[in-house]
């Protein structure tokens, strides 16, 4: 038998009721995805690699934090010697085979789910091109009774400033993702462990694959690139996007994450790059998918947790509006299908005996 700092490796069983279908997930998207990639004269491996490599270079970062919050919890626990004691919890977590395999399996697995969900969207425009943005647009006009939404919100937080500010916080999603990960992995409670991966693992899935294809729309700020009949009604967000962003950059060369990223993300669509991060889908929105799982989760550990999420969720959601990525419906959609996923993984849970 196989073991791990001397003791015999063996997995819980309940451990086993999450990691297996986290595991035949991850697998089953990328066996999807390789074929595709395959079809189109790609590989999701190379993809993997890269983001295998770009995991790597954060570990150094997750690793600290880790071993800052248990410092932390060693010192607050009154302890006559905080260090000891934290070594000897982390130790008693390494001697913990079953808990070791469920806190690095995730992570392992993480780089794989993100290479095959970026792969399965570059390839949208080959598969299922771009087709329902001036719905989606005619959708969100006839919501704000007439008005496209980021009227609304420019009329709100319309200067340089405000707007850089959300574009910021915008930007700090893909931060929080890794933040996320990594607490989840390395530090939460075992049952919120188990819950966060595989209700993350199936959003990217669910939303991110099938949704994305159902609803497969490039978004506002794409929509004069694409001749869109509905790219005039966008057209004043756009001019107030570059003003905004000539003006920082002619100040402290700073300008807008937003603008930068959509050009990038054109101009890989156009030249059909396969590359890190690259790809372009309007519907569902992922990052208020994801903002709204955290918004589910938080509330789980309490109130001022959860409201502090719900303000990030909002902020998240007016940023895919003001800075052209979505649509209105795109984040309202993404609620709904996040939902729909935390109810499906809650009554999966209820049935084995995962996160009990």
């Amino acid at each position: 038998m196989y073991a791990v700092l001397g003791k015999p490796f063996s997995i819980a069983r309940e451990e086993w009721a999450w990691l297996a279908p986290l595991f035949l997930m991850v697998a089953g998207i990328y066996g999807v995805s390789e074929v595709v990639a395959q079809w189109n004269g790609a590989s999701t491996a190379a993809l993997v690699a890269d983001y295998m490599g770009k995991a790597l270079r954060a570990v150094p970062l997750v690793v600290s934090l880790g071993l800052l919050y248990h410092l932390i919890r060693a010192l607050l626990s009154g302890e006559a010697q905080p260090l000891s004691s934290m070594v000897v919890s982390l130790r008693a977590q390494l001697q913990d085979t079953s808990g070791l395999v469920s806190r690095l399996l995730p992570l392992a697995l993480m780089p794989v789910l993100f290479a095959a969900m970026g792969m399965l969207k570059m390839q949208i425009p080959h598969i299922m091109p771009f087709y329902l943005d001036d719905l989606f647009a005619a959708a969100d006009k006839l919501l704000f009774l007439g008005r496209q939404p980021w009227e609304l919100t420019h009329a709100l937080f319309g200067s340089a400033d405000a707007t850089l500010v959300i574009d910021r916080l915008y930007t700090l999603w893909v931060f929080g993702l890794s933040v996320a990960i990594g607490y989840f992995a390395l530090i939460a409670p075992g049952a919120e462990r188990a819950r966060f991966f595989l209700n993350f693992t199936a959003i990217w899935i669910v939303l991110g694959v099938f949704g994305a294809y159902i609803g497969s729309s490039a978004g506002p700020c794409f929509l004069a690139a694409l001749a869109s009949p509905s790219a005039p009604e966008f057209a004043g967000l756009m001019e107030r996007l570059t003003a905004i962003d000539a003006a920082l950059k002619a100040n402290d060369g700073s300008g807008l994450g937003a603008l930068h990223w959509q050009t990038m993300l054109w101009t890989a669509h156009e030249t059909d790059t396969i590359a890190f991060s690259m790809g372009i889908s309007a519907m569902p929105s992922l990052h208020n998918a994801i903002a709204f799982l955290y918004v589910l989760l938080a509330f789980r550990i309490g109130r001022v947790a959860g409201l502090i999420a719900s303000l990030f969720a909002l902020t998240t959601f007016v940023g895919s509006i003001h800075l052209g990525w979505h649509y209105a419906v795109d984040g309202l959609v993404a609620f709904a299908g996040t939902y729909a996923v935390w109810w499906g993984v809650e009554r999966y849970f209820s049935a084995s005996a995962a996160a009990n």
